[in-house]
């Protein structure tokens, strides 16, 4: 009988990639009076549900528009530092790494080549796999034959946690991203990572230990 899977899933943006104020200013090229904040409300829930004001234009036009300059530019963007330590030690202790994101699968793959990323990296599940995280988790259990109490995700955003906690995936907050860490653990993140090593302690608490 084939091993199990042992898999670890993680955030591209804001875990991997520093990347918060890089998408605002993408996002403010097409709602010119979107405020930081504001933007950063968006990463609370689903973005793709999110709805613009009436003078913010339309929705469709905005994400095609963002997508487009985000997959040009986000390779000019460097790997946040210490995480590639991080997922080299993963894999030493036998986990097979993932990502899902919000971000298109074409970018996000070309930032791991460009960093020479991609070789700790089984999978990448975007924007194009599914807009829903909670349904992208769900693909992962069935094609990974994983139960949820067997992975978790690193991520930086309360939305991310929310839709973890909906289908009870543990989460790894981090504290270099979107949200502060004292917001991702008052929305139920598991462990806080305050800086990319600090992950590693995180799966041998939640993990290791169940």
């Amino acid at each position: 009988m084939k091993d199990k899977k042992r898999i670890i899933i993680f955030d591209f943006d804001g875990v991997i990639v520093d990347s918060c104020r890089f998408s605002f200013n993408i996002n403010k090229e097409s709602i010119a009076d979107l405020e930081y904040e504001e933007w950063k409300s968006w990463a609370e829930g689903n973005v793709y549900k999110i709805k613009l004001k009436k003078d913010q234009g339309d929705k469709a036009f905005h994400f095609n528009h963002y997508h487009k300059r985000y997959r040009e530019q986000i390779g000019d963007l460097l790997p946040v530092e210490g995480i590639e330590d991080v997922f080299k030690k993963i894999s030493e202790m036998g986990y097979e790494l993932l990502i899902i994101s919000g971000a298109g699968e074409e970018a996000i793959k070309g930032f791991l080549k460009k960093y020479d990323l991609q070789k700790y990296f089984n999978g990448v599940f975007g924007w194009e796999t599914n807009e829903s995280k909670s349904k992208k988790f769900k693909m992962i259990f069935e094609k990974y034959k994983i139960k949820p109490q067997e992975t978790l995700i690193v991520t930086d955003s309360i939305g991310d946690i929310k839709e973890a906690t909906k289908e009870s995936v543990k989460a790894i907050g981090v504290g270099w991203g979107i949200h502060e860490l004292e917001r991702l653990k008052e929305n139920g993140a598991d462990f806080a990572a305050e800086k990319p090593e600090d992950i590693l302690t995180g799966i041998k608490k939640i993990l290791v230990l169940n």
